[in-house]
């Protein structure tokens, strides 16, 4: 292994090389690892990595915000596997690395003599991550697969949106971040493994699987009560619901079931700052679920705590309501996020070089107390670390 044996490095990672080649799907994990320090090596076709064209695309620069997001601090060399030459390259890249990361269409690399059976013998301590829509193994290994599918297929759709509308996929690209954040913990715990007693292994990741672990208690449900969960419907009972700010609205979660007290606390803050209307949401029948979900109470009550809401700040509102133990949530936009204190005092938020500007990006969910996050630098152009990387390979 090459990984520093002292017990506190400059980075998690520092000293561990990670060849990769992944895709949009699982490209994630090896981020992961760069930003905790690895050495990751980044291998392109010759004519570029097709996600250096992927959507939003910098007018002035020509860079994919993507792509400089995915990549950052990854070395990158240009390399045809499906040539002598190329694969006399890549098996000298293996040879010189702790990790490799792949999300090749099972079948390809082993038909290039490539593949980790191929390297495991004389690499005995080699970790070798293979993401796929539905694993390396199986009657669907070869079948394709995008967000998209993934989300459907993995049962995701069934539970988001409403009964009465079609299901709902998440915004953007999200199967990649949750098979990553899957495939990056394999890895290093195949890495960990490794370490102790020498011996690799072969991390089989399925997005497929991965998009399933976010069923949260469906499963559950289902194997022990028989019962298939589906879209809830919209809340109708009084007290929650979306309620007006200055700059946008904030939403307020205060009913008589789950979490009784955030009602009565909602109550007394009404009463406090003198809302008309609020004495009477003292009455016995908003205790009643059946009147709350009247249209007589609905009314009441979004006038009443609008009142309440609408001439202050989102922030503002979530700042009292929270101190009044009332459940509560701004509903930020993406420009909030930059301005939301929490995450500035978390210096969340990273700059990444970009040609002659300067990008901010989010920073990982996560932070060491020893082992510091690498600092994002300036984009590679495909292929630019070729000669030093391979002069280091002699």
């Amino acid at each position: 292994m090459t990984i520093n044996e002292t017990s506190l490095t400059p980075r998690a990672l520092e000293g561990v090389r990670v060849i990769d080649m992944a895709d949009t799907s699982a490209v994630y994990a090896t981020k992961i690892l760069c930003d905790l320090g690895a050495d990751v090596i980044r291998i392109e076709r010759p004519q570029g990595d097709p996600m250096r064209s992927v959507q939003p695309i910098d007018e002035e620069t020509g860079i994919s915000a993507f792509h400089a997001y995915m990549n950052t601090n990854k070395r990158s060399v240009t390399i045809d596997l499906d040539t002598s030459d190329g694969a006399d390259r890549f098996r000298k890249l293996v040879a010189s690395a702790d990790v490799v990361v792949e999300s090749e269409v099972p079948g390809r690399l082993a038909a290039l003599g490539l593949a980790y059976e191929d390297f495991a013998e004389r690499q005995p301590g080699l970790v070798w991550a293979s993401i796929t829509p539905f694993g390396s193994t199986g009657p669907r290994r070869e079948w394709l697969a995008d967000d998209l599918i993934s989300q459907a297929m993995g049962g995701f759709m069934t539970l988001s949106g409403l009964p009465e509308r079609e299901p709902l996929k998440l915004f953007g690209e999200q199967s990649c971040f949750i098979a990553g954040l899957h495939a990056a913990s394999g890895i290093l715990i195949a890495l960990w493994h490794s370490l102790g007693n020498g011996e690799g292994q072969h991390v089989d990741v399925s997005v497929h699987e991965a998009i399933a672990h976010t069923l949260e208690s469906a499963i559950q449900v289902y194997t022990t009560e028989g019962r298939v969960r589906g879209r809830l419907p919209r809340s109708d009972e009084a007290g929650i619901g979306m309620f007006p700010a200055t700059d946008g609205e904030i939403f307020v979660y205060a009913n008589m079931n789950m979490i009784t007290r955030s009602w009565f606390n909602l109550v007394k803050a009404l009463k406090r700052a003198g809302i008309p209307g609020a004495d009477d949401l003292d009455d016995p029948k908003w205790q009643d679920p059946t009147f709350r979900r009247t249209p007589e109470a609905r009314e009441a009550a979004t006038r009443i705590i609008g009142a309440l809401t609408k001439d202050k700040s989102k922030y503002q509102n979530y700042n009292e309501l929270q101190g009044a133990n009332i459940l509560s949530a701004p509903m930020s936009q993406i420009g909030d996020l930059f301005n939301n204190p929490q995450l500035k005092f978390l210096n969340w938020f990273v700059d990444q070089p970009i040609g002659e500007k300067q990008a901010t990006w989010p920073g990982p969910a996560f932070r060491l107390s020893e082992t510091p996050r690498r600092q994002p630098g300036p984009v590679r152009a495909a292929g630019a670390d070729n000669e030093a990387v391979f002069a280091e390979l002699g």
